[in-house]
């Protein structure tokens, strides 16, 4: 690689360039929590990047790192950020949203008055164009990024889709593309109202079933983010609300497994041969991770029988997997027609609800599954992080306190209250939370991250200290 601190040649490089959404109508306090988790996950995505193949630029509400080297380096650092950026929404509201746009052009590297590197140049300025017209936690590409991208590997090409022509303040025209993870292609859904009526909703993404991409690339991205293991520990335990299954496990409950507490549901009559066939082939497929096939054998097992209420509940779950949201609501609205008495379908619905970001909708739902089903262990969980969601925090502290009694080896459910608390500023109880947390899963990052965030909030910046290199020896090790 050429010496970076050259000044006299001109850089062909590809240019990430990010902007944290609604930044400058926030407090200062907000403000510097979210820089200070942009620039953690920024760190993470690009820290195999070597620095003589990067030029990172803080641009105040974002940041522009120029890749000297690989271009597609840009590429999978968008999509761990993007990853990133979502789970951090979910896990500590208000959470992080950032526009992203890639761009493949011409750069000077400059001195800057202190002496530091800066860049100029055209590769830049679309960059920040190309940035400009996508929406929030979305990754638009230009032409010319694409155009070599997509020529490097059959794969990577799956992964974008023609957008269509934007043109800037300057009346410059700009052909974009939309970058997905491998095995997702865009859509635009109908999303429901709390009446049911739908209404027109921002694009989201559905799974394409035959693309895909080389797994070994795509370990980094999935494993990023906050909480992304405990999430995808819980499996079907979101719809099927049954006792707590062991940290770490995906496993399809069996049938006893489906009824909760005092306050079990009806039982069905049994499916036919066939419908239980599908069914049970589309649980397997589940916990193999393969979502678009399971929910293929779901809807033979509906198609056998219209009226088998676990087979709407096994689908719900795999389109939550593929992110389409929207059709599993769908499948929730016809398990509580299915069976009003089944409290896994507002639970069900609640969820979808929340995915979607329609809070207030998605309460008087977990109220109704709790309602029928007091010891519904995650229609507590989910209350609770939609009560954080509305900055109820109070509300989200009880809701979690009581998953935590139903379930007390349940890791995630600390982690949850422990952000609830640091919203509180009850730093000394959210460390408490997330050292339980750590007790029940050694090798939880994310309990370590955030239980820095707090003992640095109070003070103690020498246990902060050691919680990050906890967390980043763990890191190392997976």
């Amino acid at each position: 690689m050429a010496d970076i601190n050259r000044m006299d040649r001109t850089w062909l490089c590809s240019v990430l360039f990010m902007d944290i959404a609604v930044y400058s109508s926030q407090s200062v306090e907000l403000q510097m929590k979210w820089k200070q988790r942009f620039n953690t996950y920024l760190a993470e995505a690009i820290q195999e990047v070597p620095e003589s193949e990067r030029v990172i630029l803080d641009t105040g509400d974002g940041a522009a790192v120029c890749f000297l080297g690989a271009p597609e380096a840009a590429m999978f650092a968008a999509l761990q950020l993007c990853r990133c950026f979502t789970l951090d929404e979910r896990e500590q509201p208000p959470g992080l949203r950032v526009r992203m746009g890639i761009n493949l052009g011409p750069v000077k590297l400059v001195k800057d008055i202190n002496g530091a590197l800066n860049a100029l140049g055209d590769g830049i300025n679309a960059g920040q164009r190309i940035m400009s017209f996508a929406a929030e936690n979305q990754i638009l590409v230009s032409q010319s990024f694409f155009e070599v991208v997509s020529r490097l590997s059959d794969d990577y090409k799956k992964m974008f889709q023609l957008k269509g022509v934007e043109t800037d303040k300057s009346v410059r025209l700009h052909t974009v593309y939309h970058l997905t993870p491998p095995g997702l292609e865009m859509r635009q859904p109908t999303v429901a109202k709390a009446d049911g009526q739908p209404i027109a909703a921002t694009p989201r993404v559905t799974a394409n079933p035959e693309a895909g991409a080389p797994r070994e690339r795509w370990i980094p991205w999935l494993v990023a983010g906050i909480a992304l293991a405990a999430v995808a520990a819980l499996g079907l335990w979101h719809f099927y609300g049954s006792s707590a299954p062991a940290v770490g496990t995906v496993s399809a409950p069996p049938e006893s497994k489906y009824q909760t507490g005092t306050s079990p549901r009806p039982i069905a009559a049994a499916p036919s041969p066939d419908a239980k066939a599908a069914y049970d082939g589309g649980m397997r497929l589940l916990d193999e991770g393969k979502a678009a096939e399971a929910a293929r054998r779901f809807d033979d097992a509906i198609r056998v029988q219209p009226d088998f209420v676990d087979a709407y509940v096994g689908r719900a779950e795999a389109r939550r997997r593929l992110l389409q949201y929207e059709l599993s609501l769908e499948d929730c609205n016809a398990i509580i027609h299915l069976n009003a008495e089944d409290a896994r379908g507002y639970n069900c619905r609640g969820f979808g609800r929340q995915l979607l970001q329609q809070y207030d909708a998605a309460l008087p739902d977990f109220d109704e599954a709790i309602r029928r089903n007091p010891r519904f262990i995650l229609a507590y969980e989910h209350r609770g992080t939609t009560y954080n969601f509305l900055q109820q925090y109070e509300r989200a502290v009880a809701d979690y306190s009581e998953a935590i009694r139903l379930s007390p080896r349940n890791g995630l459910f600390y982690v949850r209250r422990g952000v609830a608390y640091g919203s509180l500023k009850q730093y000394d109880k959210a460390i408490q939370d997330y050292t339980q947390s750590i007790r029940l899963q050694p090798d939880n990052v994310n309990a370590y991250r955030l239980r820095a965030v707090a003992e640095e909030a109070s003070g103690d910046a020498t246990g902060a200290a050691e919680d990050r290199r906890h967390s980043k020896e763990i890191k190392q090790k997976k």
